[in-house]
């Protein structure tokens, strides 16, 4: 691996763990944890308080999750080290949403919460991963019809399908 490749490696890295920081406090600012008051009610109120707030925070931790995870697939066509950056804190963030989630009382709710963020982290890693991947093999195969239709020989098309293929296969491998 190269020395520019790593440093690419650690800034995406610690760009995610500054955007789910960033989001922690964001959080913690505007919408705070319900401090314990030995003088109320009791325990059964402060556990109600602490459910109430694990759901809401679980609920705008998955959107904000979501948003990140949004941008960082509009970024990734132009600036692939800052996307790359921006999808870590969007999974590093989902975590985050996940985990507080777990914090109260089991609920459908929070059952919905937890699979919302399933499918939406399985959605982009499709959006991310395979879609493109997918696209370059789709042209390949039009490239190869397009010949076809001219008047080239089929197996001469289908040799260069498959030299395409190993060539994009191996363009993917080295860009890492």
């Amino acid at each position: 691996m190269k020395a520019q490749q790593i440093i690419q490696a650690l800034y995406s890295f610690f760009l995610g763990l500054v955007v789910v920081g960033f989001v922690a406090v964001g959080l913690m600012t505007f919408y705070p944890q319900s401090r314990y008051d030995q003088t109320s009610s009791g325990d059964d109120a402060w556990r109600a308080a602490v459910d109430s707030w694990s759901l809401g925070a679980s609920i705008i931790l998955l959107v904000c999750a979501t948003v990140i995870f949004a941008v960082s697939l509009v970024l990734s066509e132009r600036l692939d080290v800052v996307a790359n950056g921006l999808l870590l804190g969007g999974v590093f963030t989902m975590i985050y949403a996940v985990a507080v989630s777990l914090d109260g009382r089991t609920s459908p709710l929070r059952f919905v919460v937890v699979a919302v963020a399933l499918l939406v982290t399985v959605a982009v890693g499709y959006l991310k991963f395979v879609r493109g991947r997918r696209g370059a093999a789709t042209a390949a195969v039009a490239a190869a019809a397009g010949a076809s239709a001219s008047g080239v020989a089929p197996d001469v098309t289908e040799r260069l399908v498959r030299v395409e293929t190993k060539l994009d296969a191996l363009r993917r491998a080295l860009d890492g």
